[in-house]
């Protein structure tokens, strides 16, 4: 079977591609096919016999249908499309303005993982309003993984909260400019302090996304085209298919660093 009978049969067709999809969630009868895609009988076995002849389903000695292992890899490649397309076409213009080359290639054929996410935009009467919630997110965090390529002011307040006081696990990767800037009064209080769970990296080059994961929600930012980091747009996600995406992309970045002791 060619990668054009592949297209053919499982993207060129409304109804093949819902069986493959519906197939994937475990074997099934004719009559919950039929029934669950609201077709005819004689129509669900034209498709069938289509998918069975190109070695993608077959049917067993029971009568019911199930899927190939062929069948069972399009169908996860299918639904790995239809999430990824989710995902752009959720927030469409934030997708298209924003530089999203920080996001390795692996995790880019992984964009479907955050299908689930919202856009927080700053708004002309709450010009603050990303960094606002973004804020009272990680006040709520048990942990923290963040990745920034810039400095904020709050920093130095919301280390000493979340660590001195909270004594919250939180992993750092920094640039070198980025971790100059942190209060070092502060910093030493938080490496002196007994049984702190805080390690501070510094990345070994430029990166072109912010991003916080932690046990609850993945904050992203990115630049925009013109080299600008974007302050006024933020995607949050809570679905553990996104928090596992952002882990992953955490330890690639973490890969690029080095972490320092002080």
């Amino acid at each position: 079977m060619t990668n054009q009978d592949i297209h053919r049969l499982a993207v060129c067709s409304d109804l093949r591609r819902n069986l493959l999809i519906v197939l994937n969630e475990g074997k099934k009868s004719l009559g919950d096919l039929r029934d669950g895609l609201q077709v005819s009988s004689t129509t669900v076995l034209h498709a069938l016999r289509e998918l069975e002849k190109n070695s993608l389903t077959f049917q067993d000695k029971d009568k019911n249908y199930s899927l190939t292992n062929i069948g069972r890899i399009v169908a996860l490649k299918m639904l790995d499309f239809n999430d990824a397309a989710e995902t752009l076409r959720n927030h469409e213009r934030f997708w298209l303005e924003h530089d999203l080359s920080g996001i390795p290639q692996n995790l880019m054929e992984r964009i479907g993982c955050l299908k689930d996410s919202i856009l927080v935009e700053n708004t002309p009467t709450d010009i603050f309003k990303v960094h606002s919630n973004f804020i009272n997110l990680l006040k709520n965090a048990k942990e923290i993984k963040g990745v920034s390529p810039f400095f904020i002011p709050e920093f130095s307040l919301l280390f000493e909260e979340l660590i001195l006081k909270k004594n919250i696990d939180i992993q750092l990767l920094l640039t070198k400019e980025v971790q100059e800037k942190i209060d070092k009064e502060v910093l030493k209080k938080i490496f002196l302090k007994e049984n702190s769970k805080f390690e501070l990296y510094i990345l070994k080059e430029d990166v072109k996304i912010a991003f916080t994961v932690t046990d609850y929600f993945l904050s992203i930012g990115f630049f925009r085209y013109d080299g600008i980091y974007d302050y006024n747009n933020d995607i949050i996600s809570y679905s553990k298919e996104a928090n596992a995406w952002g882990r992953d992309l955490f330890e690639h970045y973490a890969k690029l660093s080095q972490r320092i002791i002080l």
